[in-house]
């Protein structure tokens, strides 16, 4: 039996994922524990927690909000279905530690490392040796864009020439172009693009047709955003997971030997041997979990090394994002596009537990490079394949990115409030779960493998994180219902639900039901009108108003109402510092600090 517990989103997220390995999951004879908790070692004075304060803590609120210039909630529980993963990932690699002689009783994470997560690359630009400014919130924050006909559009394109041809033929004179690109290239790492108004004022006279037949001419590529509604009404909606399937197909020719028993550490891989051929986030991010889980990574790059390593903001002489994904991993720089370089490949993975890559679809089969080419060489090999969009066929070729992906999943809308464009957060929350669900997938083929003596293909995408980010929301819609405190898949918010200023910053705080408001307004000795919950909610920012922060956050959460202080919210560096939390970042790199582990084996 598994014993969960813990808050009740990232516990039910948990218990989605490991349901379809066979687990039963209960209490009674506890086998393995999994806890989740929300901050995890961090020495808050406090075991209250919500997303909303996790989202504060973490700095997701400051990032989200950074295209306005003020702290903004992420409308999803990005955090805490994060935690659920991670300890559903936990889980399964206990148990694979377990089928090789590990011992292992329980795995424990929480939101607040989740979160940390998530935000890492950004906390390590920000502690990086190399100042790092982000650019300024503009006057018109896009993409996406609306057409004449009413449509929202994201674009996407990696190549400076497609872009510049895209807006000349939308009417966009060439002096802003130049300008415009190095914003949008850097809305990945600035987590903010602020464009020119002309750009939105072209895209607004024409309508969605014309545009994309634009785009098409130009090689851009270009998704409509969609609503909840809309993905809803296509099949496979609910695909979060990834797509593991035994190999051999029809009959078994692994040998049935397994990693060598009782490995030396605590860690649940130790032994376990990837080869990752990756670039980006996606990929080197779901390879640096499970090295983060004991296995020894072995990456692949390009003679003179992955171009990450030039990307800035810059830690000395190497990208910052680079080192944060990519750290304590061996390197071996092969020319894949030459025979002599893929059967060194070969000869690596031949020894390896698991092969993972995030290439362009096609590109293996055009390597010789594909499942069935190194399941041959190694039949006990997991083979992990991470793309952008997995099975899903679209009219035309699409580039397989964060913010495209989320356009197509809905999440511009499921994040964003009713009343509000679907915008996306630029918090890439996406190729941070398709990087969860990654390392999940690779996890799930290793669980299998110790079963069955079999090897495994895996295929994943960012699409699958997408989608599992907001499971919760869609299928709740599905059933002809609602997910608690939405409207249509939308956030519904009142003041309360977002920062609220204090008399030095910000405070967040959570109220989810009638009988907390009633005692927050007996702490604040404010009186109560049931029928006026509007009214009261912003008399209570009133009173909010006259005191610091820190005060509220002390009284608050003393009197059982989960609250934090966020009075200098925009500083990253200093939230890495805070002698509260800094015992869960590590060195690196000079001055840089990352998170480490979110898991915790005993």
């Amino acid at each position: 039996m598994l014993d969960l517990t813990g808050p009740t989103l990232p516990v039910a997220t948990c218990a989605r994922r490991l349901e379809p390995t066979g687990l039963a999951i209960g209490s009674g004879d506890v086998d393995l524990a999994a806890r989740i908790s929300w901050h995890g070692p961090a020495h808050l004075g406090t075991e209250l927690g919500s997303e909303a304060t996790v989202q504060a803590r973490c700095g997701l609120m400051h990032l989200h909000g950074r295209d306005l210039g003020r702290p903004r909630r992420i409308g999803l529980e990005v955090a805490s279905v994060a935690a659920g993963l991670l300890a559903a990932q936990g889980t399964l690699a206990a148990l694979v530690g377990r089928a090789r002689g590990l011992s292992v009783a329980a795995v424990e994470t929480s939101v607040l490392q989740a979160g940390l997560m998530l935000a890492s690359h950004f906390v390590a630009a920000s502690t990086g040796t190399e100042e790092w400014v982000p650019a300024p919130p503009g006057p018109a924050p896009g993409p996406p864009f609306r057409t004449a006909d009413g449509h929202w559009f994201e674009i996407e394109t990696l190549e400076p020439e497609a872009w510049k041809a895209f807006w000349f033929h939308l009417g966009v004179e060439g002096s802003e172009l130049g300008r415009a690109w190095a914003l949008f290239r850097a809305r990945y790492y600035q987590s903010s693009c602020s464009l020119a108004t002309g750009m939105h004022e072209a895209t607004a006279r024409q309508t969605l047709a014309e545009i994309s037949s634009v785009a098409e001419e130009c090689h851009v590529s270009l998704v409509p955003v969609r609503l909840p509604s809309e993905v809803l009404a296509h099949p496979g909606w609910s695909s979060g997971f990834p797509a593991v399937e035994p190999w051999p197909r029809a009959h078994d020719t692994g040998s049935g030997e397994g990693a060598p028993a009782n490995p030396r550490g605590r860690l649940p891989l130790e032994g376990i041997r990837v080869v990752e051929a990756t670039t980006r986030m996606q990929g080197p991010l779901a390879g640096l979990l499970l090295q983060m889980l004991g296995a020894h990574v072995i990456k692949v790059e390009p003679p003179g090394g992955d171009f990450g390593r030039i990307v800035p903001p810059l830690a000395g002489d190497t990208g910052s994002f680079f080192l944060c994904f990519n750290r304590g991993k061996e390197t071996a720089q092969l020319d894949l596009a030459k025979p002599s370089g893929r059967s060194a490949l070969v000869e690596l993975v031949a020894d390896a537990d698991v092969f993972l890559h995030n290439w362009r679809p096609g590109k293996a089969a055009e390597w010789s490079l594909d499942a069935a080419d190194l399941l041959k060489a190694n039949p006990r090999l997991v083979y992990t394949e991470a793309s952008g969009w997995g099975d899903v066929e679209h009219e035309r070729p699409l580039i397989g990115t964060d913010f495209l992906v989320q356009a197509y999943a809905g999440l511009g809308a499921t994040i964003q409030p009713e009343g509000k464009p679907p915008f996306p957060t630029r918090v890439i929350v996406v190729d941070f779960a398709g990087a969860l669900i990654g390392a999940e997938g690779a996890l799930r083929g290793l669980y299998q493998r110790e079963r069955t003596g079999r090897g495994a293909k895996v295929e994943t995408s960012l699409l699958q994180g997408a989608m599992a980010l907001q499971d919760h929301v869609l299928a709740a819609l599905a059933r002809g219902g609602e997910a608690p405190g939405r409207s249509a898949g939308r956030p519904v918010w009142g003041p309360l639900d977002q920062p609220v200023p204090a008399a030095d910053g910000l405070v967040v705080l959570t109220v989810e039901h009638d009988t907390d408001l009633e005692r927050l307004c007996r702490i604040l000795e404010l009186e109560v009108d049931r029928h006026a919950a509007g009214h009261v909610e912003q008399l209570v920012c009133e009173r909010l108003a006259t005191r610091p922060s820190v005060h509220w956050e002390e009284k608050l959460t003393e009197a059982g109402i989960p609250c934090t202080a966020q009075a200098h919210a925009e500083d990253l560096a200093a939230m890495a510092h805070d002698p509260r939390s800094a015992h869960l970042f590590e060195p690196l790199a000079g001055s840089m600090l990352v998170p480490k582990t979110p898991w915790c084996f005993s």
